[in-house]
């Protein structure tokens, strides 16, 4: 399994073994291969590597390396959105410190 090094204190990484943020990344791939895989954008993994980090994830045991498969399938842009929905933005927090 891959870590995923996070410095201490870090608000801006899934937390991998969080029911919620599980839930979340599993919508967003489901959603993502309702809308049909397009092609590889510059941003996003290779059509074949998607299927293939999904079906690794369905066969998982392990819910939190399952969604790190999901993580991994998503494109930059869904990811990107997921962490502001779960963190917010950067300019948000610091502006609230």
């Amino acid at each position: 399994m891959t870590r995923q090094d996070v410095p201490q204190g870090s608000t801006r990484s899934p937390l991998w073994f969080d029911p919620a943020h599980q839930a979340d990344i599993l919508a967003a791939l489901d959603s993502h291969l309702a809308a049909g895989v397009p092609e590889r954008g510059p941003f996003s993994p290779r059509p074949e590597r998607v299927r293939e980090l999904a079906e690794l994830a369905t066969a998982s045991a392990l819910p939190a390396r399952a969604a790190l498969l999901r993580w991994g399938a998503l494109p930059a842009s869904v990811r990107s959105h997921l962490l502001t929905t779960w963190y917010g933005t950067a300019a948000r927090r610091s502006s609230a410190a």
